[in-house]
């Protein structure tokens, strides 16, 4: 069987047998680089293609990995702020009055006014203004009275246990009292339905 292989390939070089040296020579470095170029591009370069994805992949695990780690280290520390942002939230709700609880507010903040010794010409709630989580709760003030009597009316606003701000003064000298106007504006706490809802882009054609 191998005398008959061996014939074969004689054969098959017999064509080339008479051509000169050189030319047998080239064709086979011809043929060696064909060969070497075809494996190259057909066998080298996706492997190295395959290589090269994976070795993205695993970059990206370890980034990834790395980033996770990260996130748990510091997740006592961000658990700790969020509890401290939720007391500070609670103690600020705390501190903003129930829609119940605010016919009560305004009559102490009248009340002060008047203990401050103030006299008020007018004291009128006005209608609310709902903010992202929160609505306003005006009252237009117009009062008179002296410089004391006002600083101590702002002194005892700031001392209610519930917000209350005084803002928008606006202060004129009449004979022997000062005129003035403004509004106090208490705020409360919108529920979830109650938040005013934004208004929504028309479609564009």
């Amino acid at each position: 069987m191998f005398d008959l292989e061996r014939m074969a390939f004689l054969d098959a070089l017999k064509p080339i047998l008479p051509w000169p040296m050189w030319l047998k020579a080239a064709v086979v470095a011809g043929t060696a680089v064909l060969v070497l170029v075809l494996y190259w591009l057909f066998g080298w370069m996706p492997i190295q293609d395959e290589i090269a994805q994976q070795e993205a992949r695993v970059q990206q695990e370890e980034i990834r990995y790395r980033k996770n780690l990260r996130l748990a280290k510091d997740l006592p520390k961000k658990r700790q702020e969020y509890n401290k942002l939720k007391k500070q939230l609670a103690i600020a709700l705390a501190m903003l009055p129930k829609k119940s609880q605010i016919p009560d507010l305004l009559e102490q903040v009248s009340f002060v006014g008047k203990e401050a010794g103030l006299e008020f010409a007018e004291f009128k709630p006005m209608g609310e203004r709902p903010q992202k989580i929160y609505a306003e709760v005006p009252v237009s003030l117009k009062m008179s009275g002296t410089f004391r009597q006002l600083m101590l009316f702002l002194k005892k606003v700031g001392e209610l246990p519930r917000i209350v701000n005084v803002r928008g003064l606006a202060i004129e000298k009449r004979e022997n009292a000062l005129q003035i106007a403004g509004e106090a504006v208490t705020y409360r706490f919108l529920e979830a339905k109650q938040k005013p809802k934004r208004p929504r882009r028309g479609r564009r054609r």
